[in-house]
């Protein structure tokens, strides 16, 4: 699976905090299957939660919920576009901890295509992570600030 990796990528460069306290940041996954269409293709989808737990977080829930939608954006664009996955795709729950940290756990409903070929006798695998929308969805208006600074998306 790609799309765990890519998030705590994405979001340790995003938030400082989490880049600096890596052991803070804990993104697993959770309720996976497996979406098979039937058909002759080995292929098929990873359908799982990824969940994304920041531990005494000191930020505010907006420093990470602004990464965690800029990277749905990106790689899970259906979850900012469907009406129907808007409305649970990601959701969150706080623990405050005192006036100052929290913990806080991010479940973002994703999928994963895998394409499985057969070439001379050998099987390949090869995991597809969604690439961005098409011009056609909008204009691609996201630039994600942290720090002070551009993060590269």
């Amino acid at each position: 699976m790609l799309k765990p990796e890519l998030l705590r990528k994405f979001i340790s460069a995003a938030v400082p905090y989490l880049r600096e306290n890596p052991d803070s940041l804990i993104v697993y996954t959770t309720k996976g299957r497996i979406v098979t269409t039937g058909q002759f293709s080995p292929s098929f989808e990873y359908r799982y939660v990824l969940e994304v737990l920041a531990m005494d977080y000191p930020g505010s829930l907006d420093s990470l919920s602004i990464p965690i939608i800029a990277w749905a954006r990106m790689y899970q664009p259906d979850l900012l576009l469907n009406p129907d996955r808007q409305q649970n795709g990601i959701t969150y729950e706080a623990d405050l901890l005192s006036n100052t940290t929290m913990d806080v756990l991010f479940k973002i409903q994703v999928d994963e295509a895998t394409i499985v070929q057969y070439e001379n006798g050998n099987t390949t695998v090869k995991h597809r992570a969604d690439a961005m929308p098409s011009p056609e969805t909008g204009p691609d208006i996201w630039e994600l600030i942290a720090d002070g600074h551009l993060v590269n998306l």
